[in-house]
């Protein structure tokens, strides 16, 4: 009786949802197409540019401090941690309140945080600082790409969060561009505090940015999802007439807390556990790679921390080209096409360099940078992989959720690193880690997914 009762208000829900949807897939507005996806990617620019920062810092201020390589790695993984925690409990408060209110909250905390990173005395003190900015990243990423998704049209939706993705990964790139530049002449306290510039732009999120107007259908809000849609340069969608103006939600139990409990659900609890593992897998290898090569090749190959963020730079401006690329391609060619491609070739690398064991400069620079923007693939198309294989209702608890298992696989990775130099293991212990975990990750795909590219969101 119960599913019976429920289904009803699950079509009505959909229909709603697809009549906003035919709205968005045929705008034209250049705030809809391009300033949405362009202005929070911009504003997560920063998001990733504090994810990377300590790990292009750590080096100096290990040196400062006096830090051990076990020291080092807690305090990378106290970001982690944070964005572990924020990352599945963000999600849930934007499933009730909204997407906007939640990005905006979490943009500024994030900033205000990174001006206090700039003035930490101690480690501890750093540490704990970094740990409640973690949780601020953890929230912003996630929602923020429940709400690029939920304004991508249906058949360029690649495209539309490429145009967002691009911008919001490149801070990874942009950061270790510029660390050459900024740490050796100005200091690590100066790479820290600059995370806090977005906080300029949140205004320009409240005043051109309507809420997610397919959230606001879904909860039975029609009048206010065509104000979204008017506020994007949109017409009113089209709702059917029974019960379209009901000021009560469609969906049974909609208003109260989502909850992550909800997508281990017997129609959901396949998919849940296939992002899981994709997430763990693929994020452990690549946070792994991009948080610790400055300090292995530092550390491990001696090589001089001008050098190798040098060649940490260089492995960014490829990921550039790499993401300028990605998402106009996926739209032709497929989401798995890419992760499967990159994954193999991440996983063949990273266990040569455990066999093989090179010892010189440049094979084990070059095999690592392969790693890095190999591996970069299977991680990128996690977003629009994940977004598109959720309803409205849970979108954005579910990439919380799978951000959350990202966030925590990185949370491991420096302490396990750390642990392996501390402990003088050999780092081929740590590379062929990377590379059995990428090769996993790879079988997963190959086995419990499906393409999603051109999926309608109402569908779901």
């Amino acid at each position: 009786m119960s599913s019976a009762g429920n289904a009803a208000p699950q079509t009505k829900a959909s229909a709603d949802e697809a009549a906003v949807g035919d709205v968005l897939d045929g705008l034209k507005t250049v705030r809809h197409n391009y300033w949405a996806p362009a202005l929070l990617g911009f504003v997560m620019l920063f998001d990733s540019w504090d994810s990377i920062a300590m790990a292009l810092v750590i080096p100096s201020i290990s040196q400062e401090w006096g830090l051990d390589p076990l020291q080092m790695g807690v305090l990378i993984s106290a970001s982690y941690i944070g964005q572990f925690i924020g990352a599945v409990s963000l999600g849930a408060v934007a499933e009730r309140y909204g997407r906007l209110p939640v990005i905006q909250l979490t943009v500024i905390l994030m900033c205000v945080s990174a001006l206090a990173c700039a003035f930490a005395t101690s480690a501890d003190m750093l540490f704990w600082i970094r740990l409640f900015q973690g949780i601020m990243i953890g929230g912003a990423m996630p929602v923020s790409i429940t709400y690029v998704n939920e304004l991508a049209p249906t058949h360029w939706r690649g495209r539309y969060f490429g145009i967002f993705q691009t911008l919001a990964v490149s801070g990874f790139s942009v950061a270790t561009l510029l660390s050459p530049f900024i740490v050796p002449t100005l200091g690590w306290r100066w790479m820290l505090g600059l995370g806090a510039i977005p906080l300029v732009l949140v205004p320009l999120i409240w005043m051109t940015l309507p809420e997610s107007p397919r959230w606001l259908a879904r909860l039975g809000r029609l009048e206010d999802a065509n104000r979204a849609l008017a506020k994007l340069g949109g017409k009113a969608a089209k709702f059917p007439q029974e019960g379209a103006h009901e000021p009560e939600p469609i969906l049974l139990g909609i208003r109260r807390w989502a909850s992550v409990l909800k997508l281990f659900s017997a129609d959901l609890r396949g998919q849940t556990i296939t992002v899981t593992l994709l997430w763990f897998l693929t994020m452990f290898t690549s946070f792994g790679l991009t948080t610790w090569a400055p300090s292995i090749f530092v550390n491990v190959y001696q090589i001089p921390i001008d050098r190798a963020l040098t060649y940490t730079a260089i492995s960014s401006v490829i990921l550039l080209f790499v993401l300028a690329s990605t998402g106009f391609l996926i739209d032709r060619f497929g989401r798995r096409p890419f992760a499967l491609g990159g994954l193999a070739v991440a996983g063949t690398a990273l266990v040569g360099m455990a066999v093989f064991s090179p010892t010189q400069e440049s094979p084990v620079v070059t095999a690592v940078i392969i790693g890095k923007v190999a591996i970069f693939f299977g991680t990128y198309i996690l977003w629009p992989y994940t977004a598109e294989s959720f309803p409205t209702h849970v979108r954005a608890v579910a990439l919380g959720y799978s951000s959350s298992i990202g966030r925590g696989a990185s949370m491991m990775t420096p302490i396990f690193v750390g642990f392996v130099l501390n402990q003088g293991a050999a780092i081929e212990i740590v590379f062929g880690s990377f590379g059995v975990c990428a090769l996993l990750a790879l079988v997963v795909w190959l086995t419990r997914t499906r393409e999603t590219v051109g999926r309608r969101l109402e569908t779901i």
